[in-house]
C-alpha cells in the first residue's frame, strides 16, 4: 500500500497542471503489476540491468489493454502488460514510414507535388493537392502534427509504390527487431497496421536514436512556407512536450501518438531522469487521449522510483 501512494504522489507531483484526476482514472490501483524478472529481451548474460529496490512493492496498473518499460541502455523490460500481443498502432506507423524515407536516402530539400490522391481522411489534412513541398516540410508535418496527406506523400517521395513501401516497413521493423510488427500502409489508417507494445518501445528507441526524426518530434509547432507559396503553421499531438517531465531533474526525449477505433489512444515516449538513466514507455488502447499521456507519465515516474541503475566505480 506505502510503495502504491509513493508512485501516486510521484506522479501528482510532476504530472502537468490539469483537472484533479482520481486513482482509478489514473488507472493506479490495488494491484501487483511488476514485471517479468526472467525476461531479458535483447540482453547478453552477465550485463548489468537496472534493479528493482523492493521486489515486493506494488506496480502500476494501467487503463490501457497493453504496456511496457523498457530500459533503453540493455533493452530490459522493466514493467510489462501484455507486452508481447500485436495491436493496431494507428499513427504510430509514422515513425516507420520516415525511417524508411531516411533509410532509402530520399534528399531532404527534394520537392513533392502534392496529388488529390494523397489525400485521406482521419484529421487536418494541412495541405492541399497541387502544392509543391519539400521531403523536411512533409516529415514535419507528418511527425509534428500527424498529417496523413503529407505522410502519403511522404512516401511517394521514395519512388516506391504503396505495396512495395509497405515491403521496405517491414524489412525495416524486422531489421530492428519489432518481432509480432506488420506493416500494410504508411499513416496508420488501416487497422492492419500492427506491432505489440514490446515492439513500439524498440521502435521509439531507434527512431529517437535518428537525429533528424528525434529533432522533429521535440517540436511542439513548426511552421513552413510551400515552395508553391502557401503557409503551413502545424502544432504537435504530443501533450508531454509542455509537461513536468521536460524539466529538471527529468528530461523528455520525444514520442508519438496514435488513434484509431480499432487502435484507442496509444503513445510510446522515452525520458530520462537526472542521472541520464533512460527509459521507454508505451501504453496500447488507453480509453481517453488524456489516458494516455497520464499512463505513460506514471509509468515512467514509478520506473525511476521503482529501479536503480548499476553505478560505474
Amino acid at each position: 500500500m506505502f510503495a502504491l501512494l509513493v508512485a501516486f504522489t510521484l506522479y501528482m507531483a510532476f504530472a502537468p497542471v490539469q483537472p484533479a484526476l482520481s486513482a482509478v482514472d489514473l488507472g493506479l490501483r490495488h494491484q501487483s503489476f511488476l514485471p517479468l524478472s526472467s525476461r531479458f529481451e535483447g540482453v547478453d548474460e552477465g550485463v548489468d540491468v537496472p534493479v528493482m529496490n523492493d521486489p515486493a512493492r506494488i506496480g502500476i496498473e494501467t487503463s490501457a489493454r497493453a504496456a511496457t518499460v523498457i530500459d533503453w541502455r540493455t533493452g530490459r523490460a522493466l514493467y510489462r502488460k501484455d507486452a508481447d500481443t500485436p495491436y493496431p498502432i494507428a499513427s504510430i506507423t509514422k515513425l516507420v514510414t520516415a525511417l524508411v524515407v531516411l533509410d532509402i536516402g530520399v534528399p531532404l530539400d527534394d520537392v513533392i507535388e502534392v496529388w488529390s490522391s494523397d489525400m485521406r481522411s482521419g484529421n487536418i489534412p494541412y495541405i492541399v493537392p497541387g502544392e509543391r513541398v519539400k521531403v523536411s516540410d512533409l516529415m514535419h508535418a507528418s511527425l509534428v502534427a500527424s498529417a496523413n496527406g503529407a505522410t502519403i506523400a511522404l512516401a511517394r517521395s521514395s519512388g516506391l509504390d504503396e505495396e512495395q513501401f509497405a515491403e521496405r516497413m517491414n524489412r525495416l521493423a524486422a531489421e530492428i527487431g519489432m518481432d509480432n510488427a506488420r506493416f500494410v500502409e504508411p499513416t496508420g489508417l488501416d487497422a492492419g497496421n500492427v506491432a505489440s507494445a514490446h515492439d513500439v518501445a524498440i521502435l521509439i528507441r531507434h527512431a529517437l536514436e535518428n537525429d533528424i526524426v528525434r529533432g522533429i518530434v521535440l517540436k511542439d509547432s513548426y511552421s513552413f512556407t510551400a515552395e508553391s507559396g502557401m503557409y503551413h503553421s502545424l502544432r504537435s499531438t504530443d501533450a508531454l512536450l509542455d509537461s513536468r517531465i521536460s524539466e529538471p531533474p527529468y528530461g523528455f526525449l520525444g514520442g508519438k501518438t496514435g488513434y484509431l477505433p480499432e487502435a484507442g489512444y496509444c503513445f510510446g515516449a522515452a525520458a530520462h531522469d537526472g542521472d541520464g538513466e533512460r527509459v521507454v514507455a508505451v501504453v496500447l488502447g488507453a480509453p481517453t487521449k488524456q489516458a494516455r499521456f497520464d499512463e505513460v507519465s506514471a509509468l515512467i515516474y514509478w520506473t525511476f522510483d521503482a529501479y536503480e541503475w548499476p553505478r560505474s566505480e
